[in-house]
């Protein structure tokens, strides 16, 4: 890849495997009572991505991007080209915008850290940037991974360590000063669940989800169904099902470990089960 800084630019290897994408939605989620949320959404174009990753430096190169980015007529404040070639392997801003051609960008930190025995004399040097703008980008043809479908994305992979669902009922019960118990039940009408479920996916899978959720999804119901034995509601709401829900996520985390892997997770709020 190359970093283009004031006009000039610096040659540099790829960064490591397991880099983050963080994409921050212009979305607020308020609870309502008894149950539910409303969902305010500020529109996408006031959404932003970052991006943090770990190259392995020589001390020359290192000490040459400290002192880009530590400029104040270079790197620090102004913005930055990154720019990646065809098929890089790269997503830096996520698997739905791509991994090739010019991300405007503006550089918030780098931390270079102690200085390595093997590879000798090098640094992991961390640097994260914030996204100004991005090439034009397709989303490849998906390739199937499972039978799970979120909204209009079919095929996806059951979350390899299982959904993390959380039931929240509608009844309270303290002790009074004499010890005994007292319940407030505002009946089941009042019971709610939400799952969390921990996607990995292929970069085309990945794509497709992540750019439906945040294109199309953000404020709107959202179907997900189930087959049999999945449980992402827990056991009370059965082992499969065709579920209508809300999407509770304002950040999402995009993990890329390893290549053709994106790991992140999402949340759901059930609003009735069909």
């Amino acid at each position: 890849m190359i970093i283009r800084v004031a006009g000039v630019n610096y040659a540099i290897d790829n960064p490591m495997y397991d880099y983050t994408t963080g994409i921050s939605l212009a979305l607020e989620h308020i609870p309502l009572l008894p149950k539910g949320y409303s969902i305010w959404d500020n529109d996408s174009t006031n959404d932003f991505r970052t991006f943090k990753a770990t190259w392995q430096l020589s001390a020359t190169v290192t000490n040459r991007f400290l002192n880009i980015f530590n400029s104040i007529n270079k790197g620090r404040g102004v913005s930055v080209l990154l720019n990646f070639g065809s098929n890089s392997g790269v997503f830096p801003y996520g698997p739905d915008l791509g991994d090739s051609g010019i991300f405007q960008s503006r550089m918030t930190s780098i931390n270079a850290k102690g200085v390595m025995e093997e590879p000798y004399l090098y640094f992991n040097t961390e640097m994260e940037f914030v996204m100004e703008t991005y090439p034009e980008y397709s989303l490849p043809t998906e390739i199937p991974e499972g039978d799970l479908q979120i909204g209009t994305i079919t095929n996806l992979r059951y979350p390899p360590s299982y959904p993390d669902p959380t039931s929240n009922y509608g009844y309270n019960t303290r002790l009074t000063r004499d010890g005994s118990p007292y319940t407030i039940d505002k009946t089941s009408d009042s019971d709610f669940y939400i799952t969390t479920l921990p996607m990995i996916c292929n970069q085309s899978k990945a794509a497709a989800l992540i750019d439906h959720l945040v294109t199309d999804v953000r404020d709107s119901n959202i179907t997900i169904i189930a087959q049999a034995n999945n449980y992402l509601f827990g056991n009370e709401m059965g082992s499969s099902g065709t579920y209508i829900c809300q999407w509770l996520n304002d950040v999402i985390q995009i993990d890329h470990n390893r290549y053709d892997e994106f790991e992140f997770k999402i949340s759901f709020y059930r609003i009735a089960t069909e």
